[in-house]
């Protein structure tokens, strides 16, 4: 089956509190990278045969971060996530398959958690599959209400649209979804804005399709962390230290030393040769390429620079620059 993606990356981030009024939300980084760039990372290894992403606020600048590897269409009023995925119409609507919705501030997310999901969704040949979480605090989320009996799921309420006793449900919906491609753009177009925010919300789309007997199912992910989506400096700083931690477990793993993981930032983006030791307050930047055998830190700064292996680099700042084997640098020199 034919699989197509649309991240949702329109949003202006306004918790975000930024003076520069060209910097779009998904454009913030961690590790150096992007966070939009973690999401299209993560939906890279599943095949998907059209990847579109909806840009807004600080679009061109989104625009240049995801270079050739989306379709990009505009949202230029932020009117919900249905107005939103209705700005791919043109580019989607005839295509058979399957498609998942996805936002662009979901750096955490893993490839085989999408695909888990996908594969749910195809074996339950569902014409929706919602990706919910449940949490110990569902507050400023939208509430999955299910039928009590049969556990079906009935709607999805936002949470400014929420009874008191929906308030209480303590499950969240992610944002996530897949649906049956053909069927999405059939019925877009029956939203609504008649709720509090005056937005048209994609989540009205389990309503409609449980009116038309559309088979609607869902995916409870048992780690809220993978579909955690930022809106602020703190969340940026709590996705920043969840990502640093799986870099350097995957590092140490594959070989390299790490003095202290905690005080120790490397870009996904970094190749580090076996038996490399790094000392404390090292932080790598870019796409490095690191040898074997090398000691560097600590207090080393590296930013897309090329090492070659037995070298030492000692509390020093490079970027942009080569070292060649069994070279010392450092301390306290500046290279770039």
């Amino acid at each position: 089956m034919n699989r197509y993606a649309i991240v949702l990356a329109a949003g202006k981030g306004t918790r975000m509190h930024s003076l520069d009024p060209n910097h779009s939300k998904v454009s913030y980084p961690i590790l150096g990278r992007p966070i939009i760039r973690y999401v299209l990372d993560a939906l890279k290894p599943l095949n998907f045969k059209k990847v579109t992403v909806v840009v807004g606020f600080g679009g061109e600048v989104t625009k240049k971060i995801v270079g050739k590897d989306a379709d990009i269409v505009w949202q230029k009023e932020q009117l919900g996530t249905g107005h939103a995925v209705m700005q791919t119409k043109e580019l989607m609507k005839d295509l058979d398959g399957e498609t998942l919705i996805i936002y662009g501030d979901t750096p955490l997310v893993t490839p085989e958690t999408i695909s888990q999901i996908l594969y749910i969704h195809e074996k339950e040949h569902n014409a929706l599959t919602v990706v919910s979480s449940v949490l110990p605090d569902a507050s400023g989320y939208g509430r999955l209400v299910r039928e009590e009996k049969s556990n079906r799921l009935l709607a999805i309420r936002e949470e400014t649209d929420c009874s008191e006793y929906e308030l209480t449900i303590d499950e969240a919906n992610t944002g996530i979804c897949v649906f049956d491609n053909k069927t999405l753009f059939s019925y877009l177009d029956k939203l609504s804005n008649k709720n509090a925010r005056k937005l048209f919300y994609l989540s009205e789309l389990v309503e409609i399709f449980n009116r038309e007997k559309l088979k609607v199912g869902t995916y409870v992910v048992t780690d809220m962390v993978e579909v955690f989506g930022i809106n602020d400096r703190v969340e940026l700083a709590y996705a920043a230290k969840i990502m640093r931690k799986r870099v350097n477990h995957k590092l140490m793993l594959s070989g390299v030393s790490m003095e202290d993981p905690e005080s120790t930032y490397v870009s996904p983006d970094a190749v580090i040769g076996a038996d490399t030791i790094l000392f404390a307050n090292t932080t790598i930047l870019g796409k490095c390429e690191i040898g074997v055998g090398n000691e560097i830190g600590p207090n080393v700064v590296l930013n897309n620079v090329k090492i070659g292996n037995f070298s030492k680099i000692i509390s020093s700042n490079l970027e942009n620059v080569s070292v060649k084997d069994k070279e010392q640098v450092g301390p306290f020199e500046i290279r770039r």
